[in-house]
């Protein structure tokens, strides 16, 4: 029986019935689904589309004309090596370029702004050729002019010149009987035939010192002022007198009427440029005589400043034999030569 069981469930699963055992008294019969998805078929794919058209070749675009190409620079020599300043180089003056047909009378305002920019620059200014000192001299003079009113009366000026052919002293005295109310000295070095100056003081009531620091390149003030550049060919107040002869003494012909001579000039508590204009020839007449006399004028840079007039003479190697001093407000200080005569 147990084999005929056996076969007869064989049979059924055979046959795919669903195999079912009775429940157990008291519960409900489970209904069982068996349920499988089936994947749709894919739908049928489009036609394809024929290949595009291949398109015509574009036209090709116009190039621009090729641009001109530049000249090639030629290659520049290496620079030279700057040459390597001799102590003459220091001591010329220095000078701007004479002007044809200067108005006599003119302002030498542009000289000056000129030379000044050129200065501020850190150019060295033009140095203006030989140069050659007065020997050793004293020269004494009148002081005339006058004091607001009052005329000046009893005052002599004295300028004692030394030198020894490489140094030189100087220094212009102002006197009323014996007694020195004023005075200007200098003192330096002479190279190539022109003054270098070391140190300038001006003395009033107290002495005022300007020392030149040339290895420096600045001039230094006793009196606390900011100290100043100096430049080549700088002169101080009482040297560019003596520069100014010396220049006029080896090349008077190099420094015709209406050229304008520039030289850095030191006072007591600035280093301005000096800018005289050359004007014509004169016949001066001083207490010493009559002298043919070449007139050169420093015009005044602001309105505080004061005019200067030189005359130096050619038969005294262009010492001055008359020096003018026309201060602002008027008052006039006129040096005239009275004696020339060795120290």
């Amino acid at each position: 029986m147990v084999a005929v069981l056996v076969l007869a469930l064989h049979v059924l699963a055979l046959l795919g019935l669903p195999l079912q055992w009775p429940e157990r008294a008291g519960h409900a019969p489970q209904v069982v689904t068996q349920a499988r998805l089936i994947s749709p078929p894919p739908p049928p794919a489009p036609p394809a589309a024929p290949p595009p058209a291949p398109l015509p070749p574009a036209p090709a675009a116009a190039r621009p004309p090729p641009r001109p190409q530049p000249p090639r620079a030629q290659p520049q020599p290496p620079p030279r090596p700057a040459p390597v300043r001799s102590p003459v180089a220091e001591a010329p003056a220095v000078v701007a370029a004479p002007v044809p047909g200067a108005d006599p009378g003119g302002s030498a305002a542009a000289a000056v702004a000129a030379a000044a920019a050129a200065t501020d620059a850190g150019e060295a200014l033009t140095a203006n050729g030989p140069s050659s000192v007065h020997e050793s001299v004293r020269l004494s003079f009148e002081m005339l002019g006058q004091r607001g009113v009052q005329p000046w009366k009893g005052v002599f000026g004295q300028l004692d010149w030394q030198q020894d052919g490489q140094r030189y002293e100087a220094k212009l005295s102002v006197k009323v009987l014996f007694r020195t109310i004023r005075s200007q000295s200098s003192s330096g070095r002479i190279v190539d035939g022109a003054l270098v100056p070391e140190r300038f003081s001006e003395t009033r009531r107290q002495e005022d010192v300007a020392t030149f620091q040339r290895d420096q390149g600045q001039v230094l003030f006793g009196n606390g002022a900011p100290a100043a550049a100096l430049r080549p060919g700088a002169q101080d107040r009482l040297s560019v007198v003596l520069q100014l002869a010396a220049l006029m003494a080896a090349d008077a012909a190099r420094h015709p009427s209406g050229s304008r001579i520039a030289l850095q000039t030191v006072g007591t508590r600035d280093a301005e440029v000096w800018t005289f204009e050359v004007k014509d020839d004169e016949t001066v007449a001083v207490p010493a005589g009559q002298y043919a006399a070449r007139r050169l004028v420093r015009t005044p840079r602001r309105a505080d400043d004061y005019q200067l007039e030189l005359w130096l003479a050619p038969d005294l190697g262009y010492l001055p034999v008359r020096m003018r001093q026309t201060q602002a407000n008027g008052d006039v200080i006129d040096l005239q030569l009275r004696e020339a005569a060795r120290p």
